[in-house]
């Protein structure tokens, strides 16, 4: 999955926006609808969305071997 700026003027197509898209979301082995146009303002509040529910893993202390 790629996050590209966009290079055509086209709508979002997130929900009911009607803003322009600045950024194309281009996904793999998907078909003919292999893209998703998103305004900057749909693509922060999907940012926040995503930092609410998705938590990172916390990284583990390294241990020294033999002790």
């Amino acid at each position: 999955m790629q996050l590209i700026k966009a290079n055509h003027k086209i709508k979002c197509e997130m929900g009911v926006c009607k803003n322009i898209a600045t950024y194309s979301i281009k996904m793999d082995r998907v078909g003919i609808r292999s893209q998703i146009h998103v305004c900057e303002s749909c693509l922060n509040e999907l940012y926040k969305l995503i930092g609410e529910s998705v938590i990172p893993k916390s990284v583990e202390t390294a241990k020294k071997k033999g002790a």
